[in-house]
């Protein structure tokens, strides 16, 4: 394990690990921002040679930005839960820029190197992984990354996780695995990694990103999907996130859904059809649906629209990671409070009542966040604060919002995720 100064505190202190709320695995990453007169054909953008241009002149720190699951990370730990990531953070000037963010917002760091004594494989392995991030100064992004490159794994060297890592997975409440986790460890190391959380009761919150789209073109990772699906407790994904994961059968050939029709891309359709493979056994699989807000399903088949607050968008660049820090504290919340049931009388089951209720305060804290991530330029240390979260909210409560979308805000959801979110903050700063 390396050893740094001036970073963030470390999961391991005194040979403790700390026990957490959620810990992130792997896509850990500084964004550079750079000015493009015109975005490069998507071609070009996924070339090593494109890729080396961009990483022979790197500006000034004044252009870096944390990123990946950083945008995550923040969002969570600025509504309450205390946070923690395992992931590849070198001694290098990148490394250091990351650490130092992570530690201004309170979230703890594990690396995650390879074992003693093994041979690397690449130098690569030795440097924090960049991602190029061109605007054109008219809302339109590009990026470029040795994600998007290869080659795959990332990360050839950890095969195997070391007994610390494994310590820290077995010491949170929750786990999240993003897909581009897929493009930096091999699949003993993923499938090490969810089975110690699973064993030790953590949820596991699968959100596949764009990274979806390589499921049905790839065997190895069409079978890490399947583990990963067998014990995922929440998947989060886009409409077209969702329909990547559905739209292949196990062998990888196109899936034609109720005939191709429109009905094939709503919501409900897309949840119940990853439900129909074996493998899928999540309890909630949401969908997010941008500006028009999300949808979130119960296995025991429960329906909850909620739309998004209005409001003056500036980028959507870690909208969809910021609504799932919230969508990871309301599945905390509800599974404490199952816990607690069982303890008072016996049964862990909730009021159908009061679990709808609370599925509604989830969703509404979700769009809120993700709405108030929309509003800031860029992510990282610019997505959602609690206190524009909090704005969002109050002009909710005392009237029904209705988004363009058709779905609402209700006052009282709104006046809940609220409590929610300050109860949250209250608990975060007793942690701390």
């Amino acid at each position: 394990m390396h050893i740094f100064t001036n970073c963030a505190p470390d999961l391991l202190i005194d040979n403790h690990v700390e026990k957490v709320d959620v810990v992130v695995l792997g896509n850990l990453c500084v964004d550079i921002l750079l000015p493009a007169a015109t975005i490069p054909p998507e071609v070009a953008l996924k070339t090593e040679t494109f890729l080396s241009s961009l990483a022979a002149e790197v500006p000034s720190e004044q252009s870096w930005e944390v990123g990946g699951n950083c945008n995550f990370l923040i969002a969570a730990s600025r509504i309450g839960l205390r946070c923690a990531c395992i992931g590849h953070i070198c001694d290098d000037k990148y490394g250091s820029f990351l650490r130092k963010v992570l530690a201004e917002e309170g979230i703890l760091v594990h690396h995650l190197a390879p074992p003693k004594g093994v041979v690397l494989a690449r130098s690569d392995t030795l440097q924090t992984l960049l991602c190029f991030v061109l605007t054109d100064g008219f809302g339109k992004h590009a990026f470029c990354s040795r994600y998007d490159i290869g080659p795959w794994p990332l990360l050839p060297d950890i095969g195997q996780l070391d007994y610390t890592t494994e310590l820290a997975l077995s010491m949170c409440s929750a786990v999240v695995v993003n897909g581009f986790v897929f493009d930096e460890l091999g699949t003993a190391a993923v499938q090490i990694a969810v089975k110690v959380a699973k064993d030790s009761d953590a949820g596991i919150i699968f959100d596949p990103g764009p990274r979806a789209f390589s499921f049905s073109i790839d065997n190895d990772r069409r079978e890490i999907l399947k583990q990963v699906l067998s014990a995922a407790n929440v998947v989060l994904a886009t409409v077209d996130e969702a329909a990547a994961l559905v739209d292949f059968d196990d062998m990888g050939l196109p899936l034609k859904l109720a005939d191709g029709s429109e009905n094939a891309r709503l919501p409900k359709v897309l949840a119940q059809a990853l439900w129909t493979r074996p493998y899928c056994v999540a309890e909630w699989i949401v969908i997010k649906c941008g500006p028009d807000g999300a949808v979130l399903f119960t296995r025991d088949g429960l329906e909850i629209f909620v739309g998004s607050p209005s409001v003056d968008v500036a980028d959507t660049v870690g909208c969809g990671d910021s609504a799932a820090a919230a969508i990871v504290l309301g599945y905390l919340n509800i599974k404490k409070a199952r816990q607690q049931a069982r303890s008072e009388k016996g049964s862990e089951d909730l009021s159908k009542e009061i679990l709808v209720h609370m599925l509604e305060e989830t969703l509404t804290l979700a769009t809120a966040v993700g709405a108030a991530t929309a509003m800031r330029a860029g992510a990282g240390r610019n997505v959602a604060t609690a206190k524009l979260v909090r704005t969002l909210l109050s002009k909710c409560i005392g009237s029904v919002h209705q988004d363009p979308g058709g779905f609402a805000i209700s006052s009282r959801a709104a006046e809940q995720a609220m409590h929610v979110l300050d109860s949250s903050l209250r608990t975060h700063l007793r942690k701390r």
